[in-house]
């Protein structure tokens, strides 16, 4: 039987705490309008790289055999696990390469090599990235981070669940996008295991429902195909270990549109002040979609678990602008 210990997840919250942030919790501004203000923001979207990524992966490299892990490390990624073994691997002072399907945004590829590590495109999605990346990684005696179906990487996740609770102990609901599953496997292990009456709620897009079909089927399926903006939540099929979590742990999954993805990202940015990526603004979807009842809850929590959107359309806007006004020179 898959399980996550505590003990283990309170070892690597000692083990990467010196690489990774105690994120904020945020409440609602009073005065917000469509989103009611007894829900609060766990803003994981200001982790280091970008994302709650960073906590598993740490995890894994730290728990490595230092001469194992010299030879370098590899992985694949939608996006996020990738920029995280990126910057792990940086800090750590060891080569890493990453593996992106070519629908991975040129932003997240140009960021994965700006941490030094080697970029590789391959395939329509992350599975395809993902089974080019393994025989990669035994042609070259690599170490291959698993983006979420590994022990490591699921108690690196884990951490977050705790750090939660400990952050807010009256939380009663907590609301998580859905990829692979690592995340709110990880997660929803920690919180129901210390506070069982906590509920889990997931969120996938319309597009990719890779978890739901699966705790429908029993078994992890193989979508033939996906659909949708959010890349980072765009995994054909969850994993074996990650699924039997979310069949333990986790109440209910509902899926969100694109189109309502993207109207959570607008919210976040015009009233928390927070750029995000669509997996971000999925738990917020999901409210105004009316999938979750937010009435029903006395302290719910929405994690915002990403921050790698694309930003340089703002860079260009004002630098523009202080063209225009003549203030652009050093000095003014």
């Amino acid at each position: 039987m898959v399980e996550i210990h505590l003990e283990a997840v309170r070892a690597a919250r000692t083990r990467i705490a010196p690489y990774v942030r105690r994120t904020p919790v945020a409440p609602m501004p009073h005065l917000t309008v469509e989103v009611p203000a007894q829900l609060r923001l766990k803003l994981e979207n200001l982790q280091v790289s970008g994302s709650f990524k960073a906590r598993g992966v740490f995890n894994n490299l730290l728990l490595a055999e230092p001469g194992v892990l010299a030879r370098g490390v590899i992985c694949a990624s939608g996006g996020n696990h990738g920029l995280a073994l990126a910057y792990a691997a940086h800090r750590l002072g060891v080569p890493a390469t990453v593996f992106l399907p070519e629908a991975a945004t040129a932003d997240r590829a140009a960021r994965v090599e700006s941490w030094g590590a080697h970029c590789i495109r391959f395939g329509a999605s992350y599975d395809d990235a993902h089974r080019e990346a393994l025989v990669y990684a035994r042609e070259h005696d690599l170490i291959y981070v698993e983006a979420f179906e590994s022990e490591p990487t699921l108690v690196g996740q884990a951490t977050l669940g705790m750090e939660l609770l400990e952050d807010l102990p009256e939380v009663d609901a907590v609301f998580i996008a859905i990829g692979g599953g690592g995340l709110i496997a990880g997660m929803a292990a920690a919180i129901k295991q210390i506070k069982p009456e906590v509920r889990i709620i997931g969120i996938e897009p319309v597009g990719a429902p890779s978890m739901k079909s699966a705790v429908e089927a029993g078994v992890t399926v193989e979508l033939p195909t996906v659909r949708t903006i959010a890349d980072t939540l765009s995994a054909r099929r969850v994993g074996d270990m990650t699924l039997a979590l979310t069949q333990r742990y986790v109440d209910d999954i509902v899926l969100v549109t694109d189109g309502a993805m993207i109207d959570g990202m607008r919210w976040l940015w015009r009233h928390i002040n927070q750029m995000v990526e669509p997996s971000a603004a999925a738990a917020i979807a999901a409210i105004q979609m009316g999938l979750i009842d937010l009435s029903a809850y006395r302290c719910p929590v929405a994690l915002i678990c990403g921050g790698n959107a694309a930003a340089e359309g703002i860079w260009t806007y004002y630098e523009g602008l202080a063209r225009a006004k003549g203030t652009l020179a050093e000095g003014v």
